[in-house]
């Protein structure tokens, strides 16, 4: 009479497939530790950029380009929002190459470094230009030097390929003027002068570029304090997300 194989063995062999199984595991939650790690590092590279460009733009005697760790390199391809890329665009599409070119705009314009600062937002890159460079007090006309200013960073706003928008910005000082019967006119009226000179002096096209007020809405200081009030008199630059080619149907410039 044959021996009936023992109910341990039969079970032992239906188990096989969970050392296969228990390996699978073990490797996907590998590949996840991994590519968590690589994400940590890109933030981690990501804030010592910004309080690197940070210090750069607070204040120095001169704006100094530095080689900061994890900056794209010319001619790398970038993980910018574009879907495109025709001529005279810039090789990388990232904030980090664009505030790079930023910086090397303006390293010939030490006198009016304590007056500009860049920075990263979810919305893309802002210049902040503070009222004293660009404007006499209550005033809308742009001085000789924001016009210098303007002309040396244009090409940057051109070869960037983003939606750009003006955004004009008062303290909360009250203003009634013949020119200017409130803080709105007059942050209206300095990023239409802006506007105005960047599409009639330099190459930017005009539909690349907007422009916004919000009069003392927007304040990034107290404007209980002197100097907070000098900080919120200002106009910021916009790097908008996006090619501004995809919305309006222009053409890159090429060069």
């Amino acid at each position: 009479m044959p021996k009936k194989k023992k109910k341990g063995g039969e079970e032992g062999g239906d188990e096989r497939w969970l050392i296969t199984y228990a390996d699978l595991i073990t490797l996907l939650l590998g590949l996840f530790v991994v590519l968590w790690s690589m994400g940590r590092a890109d933030l981690e590279k990501y804030k010592e950029m910004r309080a690197a460009f940070k210090d750069v733009f607070g204040g120095g005697a001169a704006v100094q380009l530095q080689k900061l760790p994890g900056l794209p390199e010319v001619g790398r391809g970038g993980d910018g929002p574009y879907d495109n890329l025709d001529g005279g665009a810039y090789p990388d599409t990232s904030e980090a190459y664009l505030t790079a070119k930023l910086s090397e705009a303006l390293e010939d314009m030490s006198e009016v470094a304590g007056e500009i600062s860049v920075e990263i937002e979810e919305r893309g890159v802002i210049i902040h230009l503070t009222e004293s460079v660009l404007f006499d007090l209550g005033k809308a006309g742009l001085k000789p030097a924001a016009k210098k200013l303007l002309s040396g960073v244009a090409p940057v706003f051109i070869k960037s390929g983003r939606p750009i928008i003006i955004e004009g910005h008062t303290d909360n000082l009250p203003i009634s003027t013949r020119d200017f019967p409130s803080n709105w006119q007059l942050s209206a009226a300095r990023s239409a002068n802006v506007v105005h000179y960047l599409t009639h002096q330099t190459a930017i096209p005009g539909d690349q570029i907007s422009i916004a007020a919000f009069a003392d809405k927007h304040p990034v200081e107290s404007n209980e304090t002197k100097e907070g009030r000098q900080k919120n008199r200002r106009v910021d630059v916009v790097f908008g997300k996006g090619n501004w080619k995809t919305a309006s149907g222009g053409s890159m410039p090429e060069g």
